[in-house]
């Protein structure tokens, strides 16, 4: 029969379970009090080289007459002990998600990672389309764990044809020179992505082989070093050493090379010795190896149940965080006994390409369901932003009625690693002309404004946004950022080589500093700042401005609006609105007025300076009161602590049409 024993394997060795379970407990203690234990997310590492040695002993000394009857085998036990515990994570989570998280810069990512998760490529999206493992978008996304359990799906598209080989060739030197030969490839290839390109060593399968590669060593190798390792006592303190060391390690430039050898190195010796008999008999005791067991589970389940806490009532307190650990565990032991190990075990006398097919047909049906509740979002949240055309400044929102006909057309061209949104006239009208908005997030939360624009006057805009290069920002410089050096040239030129007279430069953008941003702890807000426009930054502010007036265009400077001290959409419901990120929706008016005054007194030298250019305010409109109001009487006029609403562009676009028409001649 396929499959069956013909030689030694390691079996079940209950000591490897405790060992799951120091991983699982280091990262689940990593996650919910990150200052305990630095380094306690490298319990990722020790589970990689457990589950190269596990995996490849579950084959070891079996039968198989060929590679397919190896692959059936193998992905038929692989598929029932991964996936059915990880779809019901998936789809339990994604309908949570809907429910309690709001669409924004901070969750753009939650969708296409829990999309892909179904498939195993949640580290390809991650690695790819957003921040580091440590980055604000990432700890928000309920998906991010999953990204390990992709390298290990990766693993084991091509894991059968190495054991193939091994199985083909006896002894098996070679395909264990191979195995160490792809090994040393790897941990080469980490050391230089870690240097150039620390995402992709971090989160994709080729820099990470090397991890799982070690465990395979062992196992493969395993005949010839075990009588060695019995009686050698130092082989476990040494590993635990080792292990201690990378827990304490932070993250950095130093991970994951060099910083995963020492759990790397350490959960080898710790094999070796409990190979060798001299682990120390708490890895195999009863709690141990419980916790092992679950570990799986555990670490499905913690990482959704603490990132949900994140976005609604938060994780700043003990008695939040021990509700939510408690909450992960109970969801995890109802897992386990009620998913994982049924599916585990209930089709083991299945023929396995069967089971195969079963479990990828269920993969396939379960994705297409958490698709569904992707598209769902708006009609099933919770959440008020469910009122799209009240919260988002978004380019599909609806004109009003009597200018639907007039609806622009879009396009998008590509400049200096960067991009320009064009909207056209649908509508011919008398005087058309350009207007140009080089700007960052805050032109990009203009767009309903500048989209009707464009349908009531005829007018054609071009928006010019790159991540990372606010556009005359003035308390920044343009020198400050080398890197968007390229991008603010090729805006300054193309606006002279297309402007003509009658043309008009929109300016807007954040000119003080922001109260809040979208997460909390952002790096930027910490320490005192008084917005001040230094002598240096203004001379520049006159030469782009010169610049961009060459073609004869006019130019249209944005004043500060109000800042708030809470991100709006995060602040709004009932769910959220004790979370500690939440410090009030209001600001008093003489507040944000002294707060802008360096910058107003700037920006009013620079517009006497330049004939061509005039100043707009918005904050009257938009705070017509002693109080700034982001919701006054319940209707949303910022999304978050500083970006208009979909509302609060109507509410400024009159005053800014009527600027803009105004300034040409």
């Amino acid at each position: 029969m396929a499959g069956e024993r013909t030689g030694q394997s390691p079996g079940y060795i209950p000591a490897i379970d405790g060992l799951r379970a120091i991983a699982v407990l280091s990262v689940i203690l990593f996650h919910l009090w990150p200052g305990a234990l630095p380094g306690g997310f490298t319990g990722v590492d020790i589970f990689f080289v457990i589950s190269g040695y596990v995996v490849t002993g579950s084959l070891i000394g079996r039968e198989f007459a060929s590679l397919g009857q190896l692959a059936a085998y193998f992905y038929a036990r692989r598929l029932m002990r991964i996936m059915p515990a990880l779809v019901a994570m998936l789809l339990v989570t994604l309908l949570a998600a809907q429910l309690f998280i709001p669409d924004a810069w901070l969750s753009n990512s939650l969708a296409q990672v829990g999309r892909f998760a179904f498939f195993g490529l949640s580290n390809v999206v991650l690695a790819t389309d957003t921040d580091s493992y440590f980055g604000p978008q990432a700890a928000y996304n309920p998906f991010t764990h999953t990204w390990s359990l992709g390298v290990e799906e990766q693993f084991y598209l091509f894991f059968p044809f190495l054991l193939w080989w091994h199985h083909k060739l006896q002894a098996g030197a070679k395909a264990v020179r191979l195995v160490a030969i792809l090994s040393a490839g790897s941990l080469l290839l980490c050391a230089v992505l870690g240097v150039f390109a620390q995402k992709f060593a971090f989160y994709l399968i080729f820099p990470r082989f090397w991890e799982l590669g070690a465990g395979m060593l062992l196992c493969l190798t395993r005949e010839r070093w075990q009588p060695w390792a019995a009686g050698k006592a130092w082989l476990a303190p040494a590993g635990l050493v080792l292990i201690a060391a990378g827990f304490v390690l932070p993250e950095g430039p130093l991970f994951p090379f060099p910083g995963a050898l020492l759990p790397v190195a350490g959960t080898a010796l710790l094999i070796a010795s409990i190979l060798g008999g001299t682990a120390p008999r708490a890895l195999g005791s009863r709690p141990m190896v419980a916790v092992g067991l679950l570990s799986y589970s555990l670490y499905l389940w913690h990482w959704p149940v603490f990132v949900l806490f994140r976005w609604t009532a938060g994780l700043h307190t003990l008695k939040l965080q021990l509700a939510a650990l408690v909450i992960a565990v109970a969801l995890a032991i109802f897992s386990y006994f009620l998913v994982e190990k049924p599916l585990r075990f209930g089709f083991k006398r299945w023929p396995r390409g069967r089971v195969v097919a079963m479990a990828l047909t269920g993969v396939l049906v379960a994705a297409l369901g958490g698709q569904a509740l992707i598209a769902a979002h708006d009609r099933i949240t919770l959440s008020i932003t469910r009122d799209r055309f009240a919260w988002y400044a978004e380019p599909g929102r609806a004109l009003p009625l009597e200018l639907t006909g007039c609806t622009p057309t879009m396009a998008e061209e590509r400049l200096e690693r960067g991009k320009v949104t064009v909207w056209s006239p649908r509508c011919a009208r008398p005087g058309g002309f350009t207007l140009f908005v080089p700007a960052d997030s805050h032109g990009l939360a203009y767009a309903p404004a500048l989209q009707r624009l464009v349908a009531e006057a005829g007018a054609t805009v071009r928006l010019y946004f790159r991540a990372g290069c606010p556009y005359f920002k003035l308390i920044e410089s343009h020198a400050s950022r080398p890197r968007c050096a390229g991008w603010y040239r090729a805006v300054e030129q193309e606006v002279s080589r297309r402007s003509r007279p009658g043309d008009v430069v929109f300016l807007p953008g954040l000119r003080v500093t922001r109260l809040a941003n979208q997460f909390d702890n952002d790096r930027d807000l910490i320490g005192p700042h008084d917005d001040a426009v230094s002598q240096a930054n203004f001379t520049e502010a006159q030469g782009i401005a010169s610049r961009l007036a060459a073609g004869g265009a006019r130019l249209v400077l944005e004043a500060p609006k109000p800042v708030f001290p809470s991100p709006t959409f995060r602040c709004a419901d009932w769910f959220n609105r004790t979370n500690p990120i939440c410090h009030g929706l209001t600001i008093p008016r003489e507040q944000m007025l002294g707060r802008r005054r360096h910058v107003m007194r700037a920006m009013s030298g620079l517009v006497a300076s330049q004939k061509a250019m005039i100043l707009w305010d918005p904050l009257p409109i938009l705070c017509p009161g002693q109080v700034c109001e982001a919701v006054p009487g319940g209707q949303p006029l910022f999304f978050d602590g500083d970006h208009p609403s979909g509302l609060g562009n109507d509410r400024i676009y009159a005053d800014l049409k009527r600027t803009i028409l105004g300034v040409r001649p």
